[in-house]
C-alpha cells in the first residue's frame, strides 16, 4: 500500500484507487453527477445498495436506489461530505474541505467491507535457493513449463483464488532463477517469467484488483521484449486491451487489440480471434454497432476448436471457441442496449461452453441476470444471479460477484418477489468471499 492509498484507509467503503483515478470518476466528480458517482461504486465494487446506504450514513437503500435510477439528486453540502467521507473521496475532487482522514499518517488501517477488496494472498516467504548449476536451472524451467499448465486449468475450473497463491510462489522462484542464468538459458526464463506474470496479470483482474493486473502486465511486457519473446509480447497487448476494457475505455481497448493484430509472424488462429473479439467490444463502447458486430463475425473464421482441455496446452487463446465469442457478442449487446438480443445468446452459450471453464460459466450467468433485468424478466433474473453469486464465492472470482450483485441491485430497483427477497438475503448473509 503507497502512501497515498494509506491515507484513504479509514473510510467506511474501500473504493479501488484505480476507480478513484479512472477518467469516468474524475468527470462524475468535477460536475457532482451523483448518479453516476453511485452507479460507478455500485458496479466497478459489488457493493449492495444497502452497503452504500451504510457508509455515507443516514441514507436508505431506496435512496440509493433513487439516485443511481436519477429520480433523486444530492445538493446539500453536509450529505456532499457524508458521500466523500462513505466513499473515501478526496474533498477537493467534490469541491468540500479536505477530510480529516486525508491527513492520516501511512500505516493507518481498517476493515473494509468483506468482498469489496481483492483475494490475493500474501506473498509466501520462501527459503532462498541454493546456488544453481545449468543442469539444475535447466530442470526447474522444465518442471515449472509443466506447473503453469496445472495452474491454467486450476484458474478455469476453480478460480483466482486457488491459483494466486501457488502462482506467488513459481514467480518468487522464477526471480531466483534469473539471478542463476546467464546467456541463452536466461533468454528461456526470461519468457516462462514473462509468461507466469501473464497469468498473473489475468488473475488479478478476475479478483478485481486491477492496479496489480496492470502491474503485472507491464512486467510481462518487459521480460518479453527482453527475451525478444514476440509471441508474448502480442498476448500482453491483448491483455491490456482486455483490461481498458473492464475500465471503459473504448480508445485504448480498439487501439491495443489491433496493436496485438500486427504480427502476422507470430499470431495463431485462436491468437487472431481473441484480439478480434476484444476489439470488436471497443467498437461496442463506442456505439458503432455495425463495426463491432462485423468483427465479431470474422472472430468466428479463426476460434479454436471446442475440445480445447482449458490448459492452454494448444497456445495462446485456445479459451476463444465460439461458445466464447457468442458470450462476448451478448457482451456487446447489452453495451448497445439491446438485452432482448443478448438473452439466447447466453443461453446458447451456457449450454456450448467447454465444462472446464466454471468461471466463465458464473460470470456469463451474472450477465444473463443483466440481460433478463433489461427485459423485465425479473423472476429469471433473480435465478440467475443467485446462481451467479454462488459459482463467484466458490471461485473467488470478484469481477463475477460485482456483476452478479450489480444484476441483484437492478432487480431490487425495479421489482419484489420472495425470490428477490431471497437473493438480497443470501448477499446480507454472506457479502463477501
Amino acid at each position: 500500500m503507497d502512501e497515498r492509498e494509506a491515507r484513504r484507509s479509514s473510510y467506511p467503503l474501500t473504493i479501488p484507487d484505480t476507480l478513484l483515478r479512472s477518467d469516468a470518476m474524475q468527470r462524475a466528480c468535477a460536475v457532482r453527477d451523483f448518479r453516476e458517482i453511485f452507479r460507478l461504486v455500485n458496479r466497478r465494487t459489488g457493493s449492495s445498495y444497502a452497503d452504500m446506504a451504510a457508509a455515507v450514513g443516514k441514507m436508505t437503500s431506496s435512496r440509493v436506489s433513487d439516485i443511481i435510477r436519477g429520480v433523486r439528486g444530492i445538493r446539500g453540502q453536509q450529505v456532499i461530505e457524508r458521500v466523500a467521507d462513505g466513499f473515501g473521496i478526496p474533498g477537493e475532487m467534490l469541491g468540500v474541505p479536505s477530510r480529516s482522514w486525508e491527513g492520516k499518517p501511512a500505516g493507518a488501517t481498517a476493515a473494509a467491507i468483506p468482498g469489496a477488496g481483492t483475494v490475493a494472498a500474501p506473498t509466501p516467504q520462501l527459503p532462498p535457493l541454493p546456488d544453481l548449476d545449468g543442469a539444475r536451472v535447466a530442470a526447474a524451467v522444465d518442471h515449472l513449463k509443466d506447473m503453469w499448465h496445472v495452474l491454467v486449468k486450476a484458474d478455469n475450473l476453480f478460480g483466482p483464488r486457488h491459483a494466486l497463491a501457488s502462482l506467488q510462489q513459481q514467480l518468487s522462484i522464477i526471480d531466483s532463477l534469473l539471478d542463476f542464468s546467464r546467456g541463452l538459458q536466461r533468454v528461456e526464463v526470461l519468457r516462462l517469467a514473462a509468461q507466469y506474470a501473464e497469468s498473473a496479470s489475468w488473475l488479478h483482474e478476475d479478483s478485481a484488483d486491477m492496479r496489480n493486473a496492470a502491474r503485472w502486465a507491464r512486467q510481462a511486457m518487459e521480460w518479453a521484449v527482453e527475451a525478444d519473446d514476440q509471441t508474448m509480447v502480442t498476448w500482453t497487448l491483448f491483455r491490456r486491451s482486455q483490461q481498458a476494457t473492464t475500465l471503459g475505455n473504448a480508445a485504448r481497448t480498439i487501439g491495443l487489440a489491433q496493436a496485438a493484430q500486427r504480427n502476422e509472424a507470430v499470431l495463431t488462429a485462436p491468437m487472431r480471434a481473441a484480439a478480434m473479439q476484444q476489439e470488436a467490444h471497443g467498437y461496442a463502447l463506442d456505439g458503432e454497432e455495425l463495426l463491432c458486430h462485423r468483427r465479431l463475425d470474422e472472430a468466428y473464421e479463426f476460434a479454436a476448436s471446442p475440445d480445447t482441455t482449458g490448459d492452454a496446452r494448444s497456445g495462446h487463446g485456445d479459451f476463444c471457441t465460439p461458445s466464447y465469442i457468442d458470450i462476448r457478442r451478448g457482451n456487446c449487446w447489452l453495451e448497445l442496449s439491446r438485452p432482448d438480443l443478448a438473452v439466447p445468446l447466453f443461453q446458447t452459450a451456457l449450454e456450448e461452453l467447454p465444462e472446464v471453464y466454471q468461471r466463465d460459466r458464473g460470470f456469463t450467468r451474472a450477465r444473463l441476470a443483466m440481460a433478463y433485468v433489461g427485459v423485465q424478466e425479473y423472476e429469471e433474473a433473480a435465478r440467475q444471479a443467485s446462481s451467479a453469486l454462488a459459482m463467484a464465492r466458490s471461485s473467488g472470482s470478484l469481477r463475477t460477484l460485482n456483476e452478479a450483485v450489480s444484476a441483484a441491485n437492478a432487480v431490487g430497483a425495479a421489482y419484489e418477489s420472495p425470490a428477490v427477497t431471497d437473493l438480497f438475503d443470501t448477499i446480507r448473509e454472506n457479502p463477501g468471499f
